[in-house]
């Protein structure tokens, strides 16, 4: 055969490079632009998006909301299934009228919709995809009724009469002298302007005739009187921003819901209104509406926004609504049924206007006033347009990050990955000269393979990912690490270039392929199991392994064929290494019993330290809510942020500096799902002078902190024994034993590592998990190596002398261990250090996890492989 053959390899190799360069383009455009010039480039070219790797959100910005099915209101034989393909067909239309790029939305689990927006905010978000978009039109029960049921609330919670009871009700006639309280009858008829203008001061007036009920002192078990929290009167009451929360528990609980009348319920307006024109307090208002409704938004065939152009309200931002089929029939009957009335437009349980019907409307079309802006108005058309989601969704999970810190994250994910692939490539081409430039040409590859790869998938690329993507790079460099090391033992013992360079590889073989699929079954585990993020880590760490292999034992073989054929040479520049790492002649095994006192000893100090101190458990595990605070500055605002909040009263909000990062930034969390405590911090720092803004905000219902921790525990235990039933395949007779000792090296690793983590307080959440179960995947890749050593030589040798037998293998072994976990290390020392905070203790547990992996596999593994050959001798 002619050596200088350009081969079917070679035409592979060519094809798979061209292929990867064509296949990244698409993404190298797209994410080469920024804001909106990315924006603009997307709508210009629409295929590239699905031709090019997705930034996951705290990499582009924006929102990703987690919707879960309320099954409590199905009707019997309702298939959820059904109702959850309906609702993601509602949502993706609502999303797309609403012109959005990249949207990603899909089905998770029985009952859940994943939604991620690029570039939308959270309120925006939640109030697209998060609302029924249930439309109801109410009549307003009279101001009598409401002032009747005010009162009686009032009673009860006061206890000023013994006359009330948990069952009263109230009749439709029962009369009330409306003046004790609100303004007279004959002001329902006014227009929401006409008392906003005066009806409020006439309210005022009347409420201070009679402040008996008002002024009465809270009981000490049920706390304040409803009107108490009022702060003035017109159609319904006015509650102050910082009290709506406190007033929607006070109406929900059971004695309050008794003294409601079956035909009325309480429902606050959607947004803030102005008390007075000339003033600029806002509140928003409570009314009382008749709980049935006259109709619904069923009918609706289109929904358009508009800005009034004469009139009163010119320049007010509304909402144009047109029934279809029946749907102006109904209308035109049910105004002309209330003529002086005011009808209430409610969404999702939330009144959006309540004008007073002057006469029949008879064209079959409505106006919804009342709205910020044309945002609102264009987001709210949307929704009524896309229709009704077909049963109520909650939102369990929500985080949002801002474009600017996105932008930081792709910045530093990105600039640390170099800086640590730069150091990996200078050591190889020092420490294995010829060999090493190789290497780094075949990294370089599997860099573009894998890019390629994400791109023709359309992946989603987050910071953990990026994470994800360098560490597999660095340890690509395992396997040539593997090869060389053997091509080297094979020049020793007297072989040609050539010869050496056959004869490694197919020696190297076997040890690369089954510590590279060890690793595989670790990102599976993270794929099939995680969420979010760390679903992407566990993809990159797929892929990414996948193509290293193919580089390493094709790209590489190819350019060493080619160096050696091109003069038949028969010597190769591989570097001689250092001769106490290649000399090594440790005593491993002898001194066994020392290293396992060593490993109690840590083993013992890791759960103490678990025991006492414990971790610090993100909201990911626990639930809560977890805001990103940045300064402009660069001084130290720990304390101020503390001083604020304990002077505002908040109490459980805890505050801790991110370091790692360029920007001046903090981080406030806190355990529940109260939704005013972002208001109430925001006034806070308002009040305290603090001049900071949220950057990013992520919210955690306690189902899926339940569910990520049961998750995170099975997948480490599904990782070991995926493990150990591979080894136990992959080594024959006495593998059971191979497969024992790998996993209770894991243990050994995991338990020491957790005791890491505990011992200096790192934020244990999703991504640390995912760092654990990689730490697993690369320690175990450290093992399987050493294991395969000791399978050759027992091979060759027997078992008659198995003790020394393993301990010479790991001292031939010796060399590469020390050199793939330093080119590791690295790779994750500069993550540490460099890769901001999001994956700073990614990196940190990284770095341990690879020195006591180490460890575990020289001085831990192979003696319980001794142990177990002396227990089983016939093996298992």
């Amino acid at each position: 055969m002619n050596k200088h053959k350009f081969g079917l390899r070679e035409i592979i190799i060519l094809l798979v490079i061209i292929l990867s360069a064509i296949s990244v383009w698409p993404s190298i455009q797209v994410h080469s632009k920024k804001g909106e010039a990315k924006q603009a480039f997307l709508k210009e070219n629409p295929k590239l998006s699905s031709r090019s790797v997705n930034f996951g959100l705290d990499l582009a910005g924006g929102t990703s909301i987690t919707l879960q099915i309320d099954q409590s209101g199905l009707k019997e034989g309702e298939d959820i299934k059904d109702i959850q393909a309906q609702s993601l067909e509602i949502i993706r239309n609502r999303v797309d009228q609403y012109g959005l790029s990249e949207p990603q939305i899909s089905l998770a689990g029985d009952d859940r919709i994943v939604v991620e927006l690029a570039g939308v905010d959270d309120s925006t978000a939640k109030a697209l995809v998060g609302s029924t978009a249930k439309l109801e039109f109410k009549i307003l029960a009279e101001s009598e009724k409401f002032t009747q049921v005010v009162g009686l609330i009032d009673q009860y919670l006061t206890r000023q009469t013994t006359d009330i009871i948990a069952d009263s009700t109230v009749k439709d006639s029962a009369k009330v002298d409306s003046a004790k309280k609100t303004p007279e009858a004959k002001d329902q008829a006014l227009s929401d302007e006409e008392l906003l203008a005066g009806g409020v001061a006439k309210a005022e007036t009347a409420e201070k005739k009679d402040s008996a009920v008002a002024e009465a002192a809270p009981a000490d078990v049920v706390g304040q009187s409803l009107s108490s929290f009022f702060i003035s009167y017109g159609n319904g009451g006015f509650i102050a921003e910082e009290s709506v929360e406190k007033v929607k528990k006070l109406l929900a609980t059971e004695g309050v819901q008794k003294l409601i009348p079956r035909d009325v319920a309480f429902a606050f307006g959607s947004g803030l209104e102005k008390l007075r024109r000339d003033a600029n307090i806002k509140a928003k208002r409570l009314y009382l509406l008749k709980r049935r409704a006259e109709m619904g938004g069923d009918d609706i065939t289109d929904a358009r926004p508009y800005r009034v152009s004469d009139g009163m309200s010119a320049g007010e931002v509304a909402v144009n609504l047109k029934f279809g089929g029946i749907g102006p029939k109904k209308f035109s009957a049910v105004t002309a049924a209330n003529v002086g009335k005011q009808m209430a437009i409610v969404l999702d349980n939330q009144v959006i206007s309540a004008p007073v019907i002057r006469d029949r409307i008879p064209n079959g079309e409505a106006q919804i006033t009342g709205l910020d802006d044309i945002a609102e108005a264009n987001r709210l058309a949307v929704v009524l347009k896309a229709g009704a989601l077909k049963a109520p969704m909650q939102i369990i999970e929500s985080r949002s990050v801002g474009a600017t810190l996105g932008e930081e994250n792709i910045a530093q994910g990105f600039g640390s990955g170099a800086i640590g692939l730069l150091l990996c490539l200078v050591f190889m081409v020092a420490y294995y000269r010829l060999g090493g430039f190789i290497a780094s040409i075949g990294v370089m590859i599997n860099a573009a393979v894998t890019a390629a790869v994400m791109s023709v998938f359309n992946a989603t690329l987050t910071l953990p990912g990026i994470a994800g993507f360098i560490l597999v790079v660095g340890m690509s460099l395992d396997a040539n690490v593997i090869i060389f090391e053997r091509i080297r033992e094979e020049l020793k013992n007297g072989l040609t270039a050539r010869a050496a360079v056959a004869k490694g590889y197919e020696r190297a073989f076997s040890a690369i392929l089954d510590s590279n699929l060890t690793t595989v079954l670790t990102g599976l585990i993270l794929y099939k199991i995680g969420t979010g993020s760390v679903k992407g880590f566990g993809l990159t760490l797929m892929i990414g392994i996948l193509t290293s292999l193919f580089c390493a034992i094709t790209v590489s073989r190819a350019v060493l064929d080619w160096r050696l054929a091109k003069r038949d040479r028969t010597t190769l520049s591989i570097g001689s290494g250092f001769k106490t790492l290649n000399n090594a002649n440790l005593q491993i095994m002898k001194n066994r019993g020392k290293f396992r006192v060593l490993s109690w000893i840590l083993i013992i100090a890791s759960i103490a330290c678990i025991a006492v101190k414990g971790f610090d458990f993100s909201i990911d595990f626990t639930g809560g809510q977890v805001y990103t605070i940045q300064y402009q500055d660069t001084e130290k605002h720990e304390t101020d942020l503390n001083k604020a909040l304990s002077k505002a009263g908040i109490e459980g909000a805890r505050v801790r500096s991110l370091g790692g990062t360029s920007a001046n930034s903090y981080q406030v969390s806190v355990r529940g799902d109260d939704t005013s405590f972002e208001l109430a911090m925001t006034k806070a720092f308002e009040a305290a002078n603090q001049k900071c803004e949220i950057v990013a905000k992520d919210a955690v219902g306690p189902t899926i902190g339940k569910e990520l921790r049961f998750n995170a525990i099975l997948s480490v235990i599904i990782a070991w024994l995926c493990i150990a039933l591979y080894v136990w395949f992959r080594f024959g007779k006495l593998g059971l034993g191979f497969g024992v000792a790998a996993v209770l090296g894991l243990i050994h690793d995991t338990i020491i590592t957790l005791g890491f983590i505990s011992a200096f307080g790192l934020s244990f959440d999703g991504a640390l998990i995912a760092s654990l179960l990689t730490m697993i995947g690369y320690s175990v890749n450290d093992t399987i190596v050493n294991f395969d050593r000791i399978r050759e030589n027992t091979a060759l040798f027997g078992s008659a002398k198995y003790e020394q037998t393993i301990n010479s293998s790991l001292n031939q072994c010796f060399s590469r261990t020390v050199i793939t976990s330093l080119t590791t290390l690295f790779v994750c020392v500069v993550l540490a250090v460099m890769g901001g905070s999001s994956i700073r203790d990614f990196g940190l547990v990284q770095c341990f996890g690879i020195l006591i992996g180490t460890y575990s596999s020289v001085c831990v593994c192979s003696p319980i492989v001794l142990w177990w050959s002396k227990k089983f001798k016939k093996g298992v």
